[in-house]
């Protein structure tokens, strides 16, 4: 069970970085993102990635900077991915009843608007979150990376581990509290 993010359009590049650390922690593969407002390495026009992103680099997941006239629905097509616009349209499945793709490609508009009519069309499936109001970009990708994560546990495609071989980093508090 595999998950990629696509982010069309970024406006804020520490969205970008969020949706990286959640497809780090959340075990997504890969983000890739579209657009001249957002770079990983900045310019006079674009913001580059949060340092700390950059740093960090979350090298278990592939960051690229894909090209916007590139038709994304084809490699999705040729990776087997299932693209999922993340949306609030009228005929969205809600998240809470969603079944997610074996192999999903969850799709993202831009925090200044949403996705075109044309990404849309080539979207298999659309998943809307259930708030009273827009979630930030980065915060929209943990909800949904969450929610996969959780049925994902409920029916057993993901072992259950203790919290001690989950963690991936130093936590002096397990080892403080014998968890180690």
């Amino acid at each position: 069970m595999s998950a990629s993010i696509l982010l069309i359009n970024p406006k804020y590049p520490h969205n970008v970085g969020a949706t990286v650390r959640a497809a780090s922690s959340f075990g997504a593969d890969e983000v890739w993102f579209t657009g001249d407002r957002v770079s990983l390495t900045g310019g006079r026009k674009t913001a580059r990635l949060p340092r700390e992103e950059r740093m960090r680099a979350y090298r278990d997941v592939d960051l690229r900077h894909v090209d916007p006239h590139v038709r994304w629905s084809s490699w999705a097509v040729k990776d087997n991915l299932t693209p999922v616009a993340v949306e609030l349209t009228p005929t969205a499945e809600q998240l809470p009843d969603f079944e997610h793709p074996e192999n999903a490609l969850y799709v993202f508009g831009p925090e200044d608007g949403g996705l075109d009519r044309v990404t849309k069309m080539q979207c298999h499936r659309h998943v809307l979150i259930p708030t009273r109001h827009c979630l930030n970009l980065g915060a929209a990708v943990n909800v949904v990376l969450y929610d996969r994560l959780v049925k994902a546990r409920e029916t057993g495609e993901i072992e259950i581990k203790p919290s001690y071989e989950v963690l991936d980093e130093d936590r002096r508090l397990l080892d403080e509290l014998g968890l180690v």
